[in-house]
């Protein structure tokens, strides 16, 4: 049994990985966009048109995006074309992925399993 808990703990730059990629989706609107991006390339005036969002706002979380390596862009003449980056995609959500993806958990994790506490007590409850 020890040997399956040592699996589920992780180090602190695991932890702080997670947690930086998290708080760095947590934005509502860098989430709407990447939801959008996960249809179809899309223009961004097709982003600011379909989020009703002012255009500097758009642009602002989609440089975000391109500097964390989540988006790609195309320019088109005058338009430019944005879509996911499936490299920076798979990259930055794998940590989640591994920490926290789908898996069988272990019959200890499961609600009512424990009764840990009530075998370290040691005085009888007082009536």
């Amino acid at each position: 049994m020890a040997a399956e808990r040592a699996v589920a703990i992780r180090d602190d730059a695991d932890f702080d990985s997670v947690v930086e990629t998290l708080r760095f989706l947590s934005d509502r609107n860098r989430l709407r966009i990447l939801s959008l991006l996960m249809d179809s390339e899309t223009c961004v005036c097709e982003i600011i048109d379909e989020l009703e969002l002012p255009q500097p706002l758009v642009s602002y979380h989609l440089r975000k995006l391109r500097d964390a390596g989540l988006v790609r862009a195309r320019r088109k003449a005058q338009w430019i074309y944005y879509s996911i980056d499936p490299d920076g995609w798979h990259a930055i959500v794998t940590p989640i992925h591994v920490m926290f993806g789908p898996i069988d958990l272990p019959d200890t994790a499961h609600y009512g399993s424990s009764s840990r506490c009530d075998a370290l007590r040691l005085v009888p409850p007082v009536e």
